[in-house]
């Protein structure tokens, strides 16, 4: 096994976060985001998409972090994450598609304004060895973004604070009264809000500090929060 990974990316920490649950300890690839290896020929040899995380897996490569979580899941499935019951196991895929549409586009775009982010001309060269779209996204957002999506984002991240709490009102958990998937998905994005300036309702900051306190987590802590300029694109970091 083989995980393809960075410090401070949300994705990246949470397939680190499952693979702690179940005890797995893959060979681990630690790429330099701020160093864009990422686009690197021999990284983009690996996944043409310039972004991490990649599990491998006897050679098998497994592409984006929520079809990764479950892949762990589904063939080592002790202690079970996916959820005990369907209503838990739909919840659980809820949030991660929820990161993927909604959290993480957002969380990007603040973290690249509030780190003041910049592509550096040493840097706009390897741009050109990503996909045309991925190059594209990369280019138009080298100075950075206007006022109004800035203002969106933020407005966004709150809105997501929000149903973090409806959901919390359940339980301890996101999906209930276990430990999830989707605990897994949302903690590295919204342990990084209060880095933000960005504040939480207390039923989100008590479930922040009951996740930062799993093994897996604290195991992990070292790469998870340092808030290094990654990328601006919507969507994805890497």
């Amino acid at each position: 096994m083989l995980l393809h990974y960075a410090p401070g990316s949300p994705h990246s920490a949470a397939v680190r976060i499952v693979l702690g649950e179940k005890g797995l300890e893959p060979e681990l690839h630690k790429l330099d985001l701020v160093g864009y290896e990422q686009h690197s020929p021999a990284y983009l040899a690996i996944n043409p998409h310039g972004m991490v995380p990649v599990f491998e897996d006897d050679g098998r490569k497994v592409f984006e972090s929520s079809l990764i979580l479950e892949y762990l899941d589904d063939k080592w499935p002790d202690p079970p994450l996916a959820g005990t019951d369907p209503r838990q196991r739909y919840r659980a895929r809820k949030w991660g598609k929820y990161v993927e549409t909604h959290i993480a586009p957002h969380l990007a775009i603040a973290r690249w304004a509030a780190l003041h982010g910049k592509v550096p001309e040493t840097a706009v060269a390897g741009l050109s060895n990503l996909l045309p779209a991925r190059c594209e996204l990369w280019l138009s957002a080298r100075h950075g973004f206007g006022h109004e999506q800035l203002t969106a984002s933020t407005q966004a991240i709150f809105a997501a604070c929000k149903r973090l709490a409806a959901d919390l009102a359940d339980g301890e958990w996101l999906c209930g009264d276990s430990f999830t998937l989707g605990d897994i998905a949302v903690y590295p994005h919204a342990a990084q809000f209060g880095a933000l300036g960005l504040p939480v309702p207390r039923a989100v900051d008590e479930w922040l500090a009951r996740v930062a306190a799993r093994p897996s987590v604290q195991a992990i802590r070292g790469d998870l929060f340092p808030l290094a300029v990654m990328g601006p694109e919507p969507g994805r970091w890497g």
